[in-house]
């Protein structure tokens, strides 16, 4: 079985998604037998574990969101004839678009991940309404739709998508954590991290507006920086705040260790990796009621929920932690991940999609 990814970023949560899948398929399929087509300026983002497995990694180019759509269009048709895939797996909205509209150009089995709706992006009413119409049309191209959530899936069903073309297969990361040593953080009060894309979707704003007057009590670092928004930070940080920029999984691991609590105050999310991430640690996390991130804490029984954009609520929640209750529900938060989010349900469940089988519902968190 030959397999080829298709993405339009492989910056944040698609390229952690990727890292498991990929090593798992080639060990499975064999190198040769396993492509990724990606931007090529996101070539340096890509993850250890998907370089050192050795895949063939095709690229286009993508000066903007919308010209890169086009030129990713071009590339994929010339990749398809090289490649011959016997599968096709687009991830996110744009690669999504370019796979399922190419439908004609391929006899391979075309699957579709959205990792996030785009009808759920804050917008006006109609710019919804259009994203609704979009997914709509398109789901008819796709062979099978896997999402991520419960959420995603009810949306989907909402649209009209038969149930019979989606597999919801919720993300996993490997049971075990990367070895790396935790970051020097030396500081009496609380650390607070925040990890991701700073864009507007991931709400680093909104932490950073519910931090201030917390000096004396927090320190946050903020890991990441922008991949499509522009000029998201409110000027100026407060004090208690460090931006440390992107950093590799190992370097994220690293901050996470030496944590007391990660923040995801997104706007909007699928599913929220980075949350399991944290939990796989025992790390406790603070998360938008949003999408599929109220569904890994299960609405407040395995993490902290807070209105997302709800600044004077997120600045309360981080006013009254203490450090005792945060390794409580760090160590409850480990046993929802153990149980729900490995890698090996996942990669088990998206094989068994590819094959065309059904999921039993017992394998599905």
């Amino acid at each position: 079985m030959k397999i080829l990814h298709v993405c339009e970023t492989i910056i944040g949560g698609t390229g952690s998604y990727l890292a498991e899948l990929v090593p798992h398929q080639v060990t499975k399929y064999g190198i040769e037998n396993v492509s990724l087509l990606v931007p090529d300026s996101h070539l340096q983002y890509i993850d250890p574990k998907i370089l050192s497995s050795g895949i063939q990694i095709a690229t286009f180019r993508r000066p903007r969101r919308l010209s890169g759509a086009f030129m990713l269009a071009r590339r994929y048709l010339q990749v398809l004839k090289s490649v011959k895939p016997d599968i096709v797996h687009a991830h996110s909205s744009i690669a999504g678009a370019v796979v399922r509209v190419a439908r004609g150009f391929t006899k391979a089995r075309i699957i579709f991940c959205a990792h996030g709706w785009s009808m759920d992006m804050t917008g006006t009413p109609r710019t919804r309404k259009l994203a609704e119409l979009v997914e709509r049309g398109l789901a008819i191209f796709p062979d099978q739709i896997i999402v991520i959530s419960s959420h995603e899936l009810g949306r989907a069903l909402k649209l009209g998508i038969p149930f019979s073309r989606l597999s919801l297969v919720p993300n996993g990361i490997d049971a075990t954590a990367p070895a790396v040593e935790p970051a020097a953080w030396v500081d009496d009060r609380i650390k607070v991290l925040y990890a991701g894309r700073f864009d507007y979707q991931k709400g680093v704003d909104v932490l950073i507006e519910a931090v201030r007057g917390l000096d004396d009590k927090l320190s946050v670092r903020l890991v990441g920086d922008n991949a499509v928004s522009r000029n998201v930070l409110p000027e100026p940080l407060p004090d208690c705040i460090v931006k440390l920029g992107w950093l590799d999984r190992n370097g994220v691991t690293a901050q996470m260790k030496s944590c007391d609590v990660l923040v995801v105050p997104s706007r909007w999310e699928g599913f929220g990796l980075v949350a399991i991430e944290a939990m796989r640690l025992s790390k406790p996390v603070i998360v938008s009621a949003v999408g599929g991130l109220q569904e890994i804490v299960d609405h407040g029984k395995y993490g902290y929920l807070v209105e997302a954009e709800n600044v004077a609520q997120l600045h309360e929640r981080l006013r009254t932690l203490d450090k005792a209750s945060l390794k409580e529900m760090g160590a409850i938060g480990y046993q929802r991940f153990a149980s729900t989010y490995t890698a090996d349900r996942m990669v088990r469940q998206i094989d068994a999609v590819y094959a065309g089988r059904s999921l039993p519902e017992t394998d599905v968190a």
